[in-house]
């Protein structure tokens, strides 16, 4: 069954601190679910990947960048908000059960 939806991206988005301190940056990364259909386990898992990996990036995870403890707690913070919204937005129930469960 597909889940029909208005639209059929997201684009999410987060407010960082800047590496080297000062004032939050906020990113954006658009997320295109177009492809996938909802109402199945494979097509929310997929979304729901999709979702962390814009998630993290817009928070302010670096490959290489290891992360002091207020930092880290700014970026836990942005990221659970960041996914909330994002799973809130596209209002798929598979999507929704899903992430309830991790």
């Amino acid at each position: 069954m597909f889940v029909p939806a208005m639209a059929q991206s997201l684009t999410v988005t987060g407010s960082a601190p800047l590496q080297g301190g000062g004032v939050d940056q906020v990113w954006a990364k658009k997320v295109s679910y177009a492809d996938l259909d909802l109402g199945t386990t494979q097509g929310a898992t997929t979304l729901l990947n999709r979702i962390d990996v814009a998630a993290r990036a817009v928070c302010g995870e670096r490959e290489g960048y290891t992360m002091n403890a207020a930092r880290a707690k700014a970026f836990a913070k942005c990221y659970a908000r960041t996914m909330h919204y994002a799973i809130k937005e596209v209002d798929a129930p598979q999507l929704t059960q899903l992430a309830a469960a991790h």
